[in-house]
């Protein structure tokens, strides 16, 4: 495939049918998809259930891994089935209906079985988690083509940037309800709140569905040529990468940066074990991580929509270093610093939210302004798909944190991201032609 396949498109800035009905549904959907995983808690409330089922840091990691490949390695796949439809949304709907229940029921097992069957309850958590990011992710590569026709390219980061700093209000109020439902003082004991918790966060999925339900699609074109099988898409991706260096260099910064997250799922067990701070405290933490993510809300409103996707990548491969390189310099003095640690983990968790509600945001963005309608889902899907790498990351991580010890595994977070940044600085901009 030569370079000019997949060039810049020129940006249509008029005003698409049905946008500002769009615009909410999207920021519905989205917001309220943010709030959801803030009380599922990937990288806080998870953790700290799995800990008390299992004093393996390697299950650990492989939970937020399963999360992750489930959601990226289906997404060629999708995107091979949907290249050919005229009309995605049907699709999007029904993944998300049958998704977003879940959580029902792994509340409930939770609740019956986290105190008589531990080892029972993890199976059904890690299984739960990659069938729910599987499903997702058909979710997932429709959407984003849904978005790119309903969208112009200089309004998309208004619409995520809003979802974001909704989500993150919403993530913060519910920061404060974990926090209480976690407490000594909760009406709940182990392992009914966590129970509570992940029923109330498929509660709001299934309420975000509603906005995917409610888009109205613009018309798509007709393809101009057969649709290539999910055979010869696979066949096909070698002469692609070959082909298209840019892409190939974003890809592999996608994977890197992605992979900080070997050390992700083991600050809240860094604040435990060596912050020394209490369970209750989980609740501060996701307000802090949630109030990271309405940060990254509102610098990709600005940064995507008047500096590009581009710049965007840079910032979030410097701030996806920001938690690792903060917990290396305060590893060795928390310990003695008591009730005062606990501002320190706000702050790492704070550029954590950041991080996390970012490392596919500007790549998206990215190859949304850079490919040609035609080919979208077939980018979207090859870097999701081929960044499913980095779901070996988290399980790594903590085998890692085995043999080693917390500043090796950080250290190794830092060089990941200083490594994605690298590779940015060679990527050119999607706005040369503005």
């Amino acid at each position: 495939m030569s370079e000019d396949v997949a060039r810049p498109p020129l940006f249509e800035d008029e005003t698409p049918p049905h946008y500002a009905w769009n615009f909410a549904s999207f920021v519905l959907d989205s917001s309220l998809f943010t709030l959801g995983m803030s009380l599922v808690g990937t990288t806080t409330i998870l953790p700290a259930l799995i800990s008390r089922l299992t004093s393996s840091p390697v299950a650990v990691g492989l939970a937020s891994g399963v999360g992750t490949g489930g959601w990226l390695l289906p997404q060629l796949l999708v995107a091979s089935a949907v290249a050919g439809m005229r009309r995605k949304k049907p699709v999007v709907v029904w993944a998300a209906w049958l998704s977003r229940p879940l959580f029902l029921l792994l509340g409930w097992i939770v609740g019956q079985y986290a105190v008589s069957n531990p080892r029972w309850t993890l199976v059904a958590i890690i299984a739960t988690l990659g069938v729910f990011f599987a499903i997702d992710a058909v979710v997932s590569v429709p959407w984003f083509d849904l978005l790119a026709k309903a969208i112009p390219p200089r309004r998309r980061g208004k619409v995520i940037g809003t979802s974001q700093v909704l989500g993150g209000l919403g993530g913060m109020a519910g920061g404060v309800a974990v926090r209480y439902i976690l407490s000594d003082q909760s009406p709940w004991a182990y392992p009914q709140d966590h129970a509570i918790l992940l029923i109330a966060a498929s509660v709001v999925f299934m309420i975000s569905a509603v906005g995917l339900t409610t888009l109205r699609e613009p018309e798509s074109k007709a393809p101009s040529g057969p649709v290539a099988s999910f055979g010869q898409v696979v066949r096909g991706l070698p002469d692609l990468l070959r082909g298209d260096r840019s892409f190939s260099r974003l890809v592999i910064a996608r994977i890197l940066v992605g992979s900080v997250t070997v050390a992700s799922s083991f600050y809240v067990l860094h604040a435990a074990d060596i912050g020394q701070l209490p369970l209750a405290s989980t609740g501060l933490l996701v307000t802090a991580q949630v109030s990271g993510s309405l940060a990254a809300g509102l610098l990709m409103s600005y940064v995507q929509d008047h500096l590009g996707p581009l710049a965007h990548i840079r910032i979030i491969c410097t701030l996806a270093g920001l938690p690792a390189l903060l917990a290396l310099v305060a590893g060795p003095f928390v310990a003695g610093w008591g009730g005062a640690a606990l501002y320190v983990y706000m702050v790492i968790f704070f550029f954590l939210g950041i991080s996390m509600s970012s490392l596919g945001w500007p790549f998206f963005n990215y190859i949304l302004e850079y490919a040609v309608e035609e080919q979208r889902p077939l980018y979207i899907g090859t870097i999701n798909t081929l960044a499913a790498l980095v779901m070996l990351a988290p399980p790594f991580g903590g085998w890692l944190l085995r043999v080693t010890s917390y500043p090796a595994l950080f250290a190794v977070a830092l060089a990941l991201a200083l490594s994605a940044l690298a590779l940015s600085v060679g990527l050119p901009s999607t706005r040369r032609a503005h």
